[in-house]
């Protein structure tokens, strides 16, 4: 038996079986959708912008169009590449994907003369790093801030005797229209292609022989100097100080001169008996360590007295560590870039820059992206764990600790000890582990140790980096306070709450002291940190221009870098098709709207031969 009816009515279960499908559908819709975006959008997580800067006199750096700018992607490989980009290619803009040995000078200015048909550009790292060297900085760094000017010393000025970086070439300081990115993960180059030192990209300053080297060895001559038995009845102090900024024309140093002149700051500018300076010395040539002084403060008897005593006690000090040697130059040789010329400048004073060259910089890579641990061989055995790469002491490691030795020696010497100078030894260990925290990986067991727990965040598994930005303090500059602090203070029997309020315990001093709450060493099951109390003399003062306190907006006494406003810095890539295939594609598609239509239309008007009358309900056929 069968039966047939002129229709059908669903059941009140179907139509909610129906309204659940439909649900779904229009689920599985907005998910697809997401999907098609992800593949659409591929954002490029690992970059690094070039950011506008300005000062009194000059604009540099890069800045993109207001809302963004897009291009077509051409990868540049080699110089005969950048033709299709400048003059051949017929779908500008473009966004340049260039290969990290063409970042230079020359190949830039190309495209800059060109800014028409350039949307932006994404540098790939070189690797290896340029044999020849790269350095986006300038010739004379800091020319015009220093001691030397045209009144003064005006033969040492503009760095007439010779260039101290001579592998500079100014990029860093050219004005771009377009957005510059780097491109820091090689998987991000990949895709594409199927697809206070500071460098030309914003927060990429790895610095380890412009900057790091020099403080690590500080920090250890410090630790050194704070183990000899009888550095506290010493006659005169010794105060180790950190500067940042210096790269911008001097800043740090710039602000402590000017607050010791108007009396803001502990120690005044007439109590400075002697200054010593560590420049550049990981990269030191059969042992050699450098001694340069300034001429024309020497001019004075008394200072040129105070300045062959000097280092008569470096040459002393130095005499029982034989993997140093100093040497002394000329006299007639300026200073280098250093922080020393901006006290000076304010006042003749005893000084001396200890440095591995003895005129241009050996630093190949001189604030710029490839100063890295690698460029001052700062490298490990295969197969090592972290913690093992951690404390290898590595031949960097050794040859700076004999420069901290002879520092701390001398130091020992300068502010009156004479018992224990030759039992003062800086620690290999110290400075490896140093080394690897700021060059290798910040997130290690011994700079947790060192750290409050509220700054555990501040490490990362890669190297720290110094790049001086508009905020402050940066998280390098917390590490050096803290590991200062560690290295030079006392742990104390207090509790937390003491810690954190020791003006609970009557014999301590928080006027005089500073008093952290640190994470603390692992104890001997390594699963828990034994958290302590750390007293120390390790202090931050503001590192701001003394141009903005004085609202002088045109000085040439002391330093305007401002850094550009923005809110949010990312670049992504999409496909899209060529105007050709979008020409077709809407020719295509109005063609099919012009067909659907007359068909439409046409079935429309034959509907009654077309389609059949249903029948009545209740007919019946057997």
């Amino acid at each position: 038996m069968a039966t047939a009816g002129g229709g059908s009515v669903a059941d009140p279960g179907s139509r909610s079986l129906l309204r659940l499908l439909s649900f779904c559908a229009l689920l599985a819709g907005l998910c697809e959708g997401n999907s098609v975006e992800r593949k659409i959008y591929i954002p490029l997580n690992k970059t690094a912008p070039c950011v506008r800067l300005l000062n009194a006199t000059h604009q540099i750096g890069c800045q993109s169009s207001i809302s963004g700018d897009t291009g077509v992607i051409h990868v540049v490989e080699k110089k005969e590449d950048l033709q299709w980009v400048l003059t051949d290619g017929p779908n500008p803009p473009y966004v340049v994907l260039l290969e990290g040995t063409l970042f230079t000078r020359d190949v830039m200015e190309k495209l800059k003369g060109r800014s028409g048909r350039i949307a932006g550009l994404a540098v790939s790292l070189a690797k290896p790093s340029p044999a020849s060297g790269f350095s986006p900085s300038v010739q004379c760094p800091n020319d015009g801030f220093g001691i030397y000017s045209d009144s003064y010393g005006s033969q040492f000025a503009h760095c007439k005797a010779f260039q101290w970086n001579k592998v500079g070439d100014g990029l860093a300081y050219e004005d771009f229209s377009f957005p510059i990115f780097l491109l820091e993960d090689e998987n991000e180059t990949n895709v594409i292609k199927q697809l206070d030192s500071r460098s030309f990209f914003w927060n990429v300053a790895p610095g380890a022989e412009s900057a790091v080297a020099s403080f690590i060895t500080q920090l250890a001559a410090a630790e050194a100097l704070q183990k000899a038995p009888d550095v506290a009845t010493l006659p005169r102090n010794v105060m180790f100080v950190f500067f940042q900024g210096e790269t911008f024309d001097y800043i740090g140093s710039s602000r402590m001169v000017y607050d010791m002149e108007k009396g803001s700051f502990p120690v005044q500018l007439e109590n400075i008996d002697s200054f010593v300076e560590l420049g550049q010395v990981a990269l030191r040539n059969s042992l050699e360590l450098w001694m340069h002084t300034d001429p024309m403060s020497q001019k004075n008897e008394t200072v040129l007295n105070q300045v062959e005593a000097l280092l008569s006690t470096l040459e002393q000090s130095s005499a029982a560590v034989p993997t140093v040697v100093l040497r002394r130059l000329n006299q007639s040789q300026p200073l280098p870039p250093s922080s020393l010329q901006r006290f000076l400048r304010a006042r003749n004073v005893s000084g001396v820059v200890l440095a591995d060259h003895s005129d241009s910089f050996h630093n190949l890579y001189y604030q710029s992206i490839y100063d890295t641990a690698k460029s001052i061989n700062v490298t490990y055995p295969a197969g090592q764990s972290p913690e093992e790469d951690l404390n290898f002491v590595t031949d960097t490691a050794k040859a700076l600790a004999g420069v901290a030795t002879v520092l701390a020696r001398t130091l020992y010497q300068l502010a009156g000890g004479a018992s224990f100078r030759d039992t003062i030894q800086a620690d290999p260990h110290t400075v490896t582990r140093l080394l690897y925290g700021f060059l290798v990986r910040a997130n290690n067991s011994w700079f947790q140790s060192i750290l409050r727990p509220d700054l555990r965040s501040y490490l990362g598994d890669g190297p720290l980096q110094h790049y001086i930005a508009v905020s402050s303090p940066t998280n390098a500059t917390y590490v050096v306070q803290y590991a200062l602090a560690n290295l030079t203070g006392k742990v104390l029997d207090l509790t937390r709450e003491q810690c954190q309020n020791p003006s609970q315990v009557p014999t301590e001093n928080k006027d005089l002291y500073e008093y952290t709450w640190v994470q603390g060493p692992l104890n001997a099951n390594e699963t828990d940190r034994l958290p302590r109390c750390v007293r120390s003399t390790a202090r931050l003062a503001r590192a701001l221009s003394p141009a903005f306190e004085l609202e002088q907006w045109g000085s040439t006494e002391y330093s305007t870098w401002t850094e550009s406003r923005w809110k949010d810095i990312r670049a992504r890539i999409f496909l899209i098709a060529s105007k050709e295939l979008e020409f077709i594609t809407l020719i295509v598609g109005f063609g099919i709207l012009v067909f659907s239509l007359i068909v439409t239309y046409c079935i429309n008007a034959k509907a009654d031969v077309l389609f059949i009358t249903p029948r009545e309900p209740g007919s019946v056929s057997y």
